[in-house]
């Protein structure tokens, strides 16, 4: 059973969620700190007025700053009742003259290397007071009268409650709307993502509607993304019409030729039982042999035809020597006989390649067995010879298998490597070795050629490249 993984649907939307949940969580930050500046920026404004009122009302008496301060500016601050003012006023001396004596120093105001400006110009800064964070804003305003001249500094702090709250307001009125813009958009991705699945559901329901013999390929529209999916299906149901073709044309042919010599067969073991004779039972005998061994080789080449077509297709190759493939094949392919020679030549002592030792091993039988039934019959001596050789090429190897019969005729060539068809009609055989051959030199990505042989006789040369 195959094993599920999930929807496909609640993972794209999964996705998507976790990527607008990090989307919000950077738009509350960013609306968190925008609440804070902004809030910062309307109380540091109300800061800056109450102490510039505070340093607008500074006056020198003889050698005294008098202040009169304007309780109005401090309550500008007390609008908000969690809040605590503090406020201190510096003489140039750098002593308070009024106020909380206190309060934290003034930042890098003190230094010798930063003076203050002519124009007041209020500088804000936080500092710890009283256990809690005030916003602290510093004014200065310079004096120059006949008995007192300097800078005399306003300094206003306010805790930051006020401002919190503010910025909390501000965070939870962009909060819903972030929480809305995230909610929908979740639910136009569910549904997005669902309208973009209808074509994955339109495969399905084709694919499920047909007859187990109907491979033509999905025409359904589909998006590009999901083209190179629909074109490798489309490209597996081609390759299985075309396994299952050659399967039923293989059936079908094996059914034809298997027929006709099982009825001669069974024919000849009928005349042979209505023979009283001993000689013509004999003789009826020997043409039940001969006929059994020509149905034996057929069946043989059948099957070795048919594993062909399932390497070839599976193309499971490994590393081999082409050498040790080839003297293996000969001595199953050379009978037991001294009416045959068979030579093998190779300029090398090993020819390692990538390839199925099974399927060239075949094909070296396939041409070696036919050199010996066409290319030797009725011949003796020197010429009853086959010859295989090896040598290397610059990319591969040549494989070269001659005889010295009769040869085939040019026009003839093109057919012999259709199955079923023979170059002498007169020969026994089923017609299958030279489609055997072809077949596998095909799958090994190498070439075929027949050519006449010097002094008369058929060479059948086979090249294979990736020689490693």
């Amino acid at each position: 059973m195959r094993e599920r993984a999930g929807s496909l649907k609640a993972r794209l939307v999964l996705r998507l969620a976790l990527l607008f949940l990090v989307g919000t969580v950077v738009m509350y930050v960013a609306a968190r700190v925008y609440g804070l500046r902004a809030a910062d920026l309307s109380y540091d404004r109300l800061l800056a007025g109450s102490a510039l009122s505070i340093a607008e009302t500074l006056s020198v008496d003889g050698t005294q700053v008098r202040v009169d301060l304007p309780y109005a500016a401090l309550d500008m601050l007390s609008a908000a009742p969690e809040d605590r003012v503090f406020y201190r006023v510096l003489g140039p001396d750098g002593k308070t003259i009024t106020g909380y004596g206190d309060l934290p120093g003034i930042p890098a105001m003190h230094a010798a290397e930063q003076e203050p400006s002519e124009v007041p110009i209020p500088r804000f800064f936080d500092a710890a007071y009283r256990g809690q964070t005030v916003r602290f804003v510093v004014l200065g305003r310079q004096l120059a009268q006949p008995g007192l001249r300097g800078w005399v500094w306003v300094q206003v702090g306010q805790t930051r409650r006020a401002r919190e709250e503010l910025a909390s307001d501000l965070l939870l009125g962009a909060l819903l709307p972030i929480t809305l813009l995230t909610m929908g958009a979740l639910g136009l991705a569910w549904l997005g993502v669902g309208r973009a699945l209808r074509p994955l559901e339109a495969i399905s329901a084709d694919l499920a509607t047909r007859e187990p013999h109907d491979l033509h390929p999905v025409r359904v529209p589909v998006p590009a993304e999901v083209g190179p999916m629909v074109d490798a299906m489309n490209g597996f149901m081609y390759r299985l019409e075309a396994n299952i073709d050659t399967l039923r044309a293989f059936i079908g042919d094996a059914a034809h030729q298997i027929r006709t010599p099982l009825a001669a067969l069974r024919a000849q073991a009928q005349l042979a039982l209505d023979e009283d004779e001993p000689e013509q039972i004999r003789s009826g005998l020997l043409k039940v042999e001969r006929n059994a061994a020509r149905l034996t080789r057929l069946v043989n080449q059948l099957l070795s035809d048919a594993m062909v077509m399932h390497r070839a297709d599976a193309r499971d190759f490994e590393p081999l020597d082409l050498v040790e493939v080839i003297k293996r094949a000969l001595r199953d392919a050379v009978p037991v006989s001294d009416d045959v020679q068979v030579g093998f030549i190779s300029d090398a002592a090993q020819a390692p390649m990538r390839g199925d030792a099974v399927l060239l091993g075949e094909a070296i039988k396939n041409l070696v067995d036919n050199a010996i039934r066409h290319g030797t019959r009725g011949m003796s001596g020197p010429d009853a010879e086959v010859e295989v050789v090896l040598r290397q090429t610059q990319d591969g190897y040549r494989v070269a298998v001659s005889d010295h019969g009769p040869g085939i005729a040019p026009e003839d060539r093109a057919r012999l490597f259709r199955r079923f068809e023979r170059g002498d009609t007169r020969a026994a055989g089923a017609g299958l070795g030279m489609a055997i051959v072809s077949r596998v030199v095909r799958s090994h990505g190498g070439t075929i050629e027949l050519i006449d042989r010097d002094g008369g006789g058929l060479t059948v040369c086979l090249e294979f490249g990736g020689r490693r």
